[in-house]
């Protein structure tokens, strides 16, 4: 087995020993232990029960063809976990998430830092897009929004493309509760653009 292989598959047993935790602690301590990678490129920040995968696609695709250098982060992949990681369509090289990866888990295990699957990769996202100084970055939220390790970007727009009833167990178990950790990603003085299947009143009560 490759080292490459060695680590992904090291990645993939984190939340085997941990679980599942959600907070934005271990995030903000890794970006600011990395030197905030997360701020050293503007970004569209993307949540959404359904469509915000292809919603970033298509944004990404877009910026792509006025000439910019663009990072897409989306969630999940379906035959290589470098596909969560992209820049102008093309997959992180397996030598950078070597690289990075072994960095970001003697960081981890140095600083005891408990940090799960999804908040690695995260990281190893946003340092990976900061190295190669994008233009702009297009950020999927992994599940939710408020609690979601993406949650630290500050972007220049947000965008919640649908909200239904979906993991009930973590989310709250209607509309109401879902679309307010959905809306957990508006930002003071960031625009935010809804799709039709979004509870307008919920969303603009977090907005004002």
């Amino acid at each position: 087995m490759s080292n490459y292989a060695q680590l992904v598959q090291k990645l993939f047993e984190v939340n085997l020993h941990g679980g599942m935790k959600f907070g934005l602690t271990n995030t903000r301590i890794l970006d600011k232990t990395l030197g905030y990678p997360s701020k050293s490129f503007p970004t569209v920040h993307i949540a959404g029960s359904n469509g915000k995968g292809s919603v970033a696609t298509k944004i990404a695709t877009a910026l792509e063809h006025t000439g910019l250098r663009v990072g897409l982060y989306t969630s999940p992949h379906i035959s290589s976990f470098r596909e969560r990681i992209k820049i102008n369509g093309k997959m992180i090289p397996e030598s950078v998430v070597e690289e990075l990866l072994s960095h970001l888990f003697s960081l981890t295990e140095n600083e005891n830092i408990p940090a799960t699957f999804f908040e690695l990769t995260t990281m190893l996202a946003f340092k990976y897009f900061a190295q190669e100084k994008i233009d702009f970055g297009i950020i999927e939220v992994g599940l939710g929004g408020r609690l979601d390790a993406t949650n630290i970007v500050t972007p220049k727009v947000s965008i919640i493309t649908s909200i239904s009833l979906e993991h009930t167990d973590i989310l709250g178990n209607s509309l109401e509760l879902i679309s307010r950790e959905k809306g957990g990603i508006i930002k003071p003085d960031v625009p935010t653009i809804i799709g039709p299947r979004v509870i307008s009143p919920v969303i603009k009560s977090i907005a004002e």
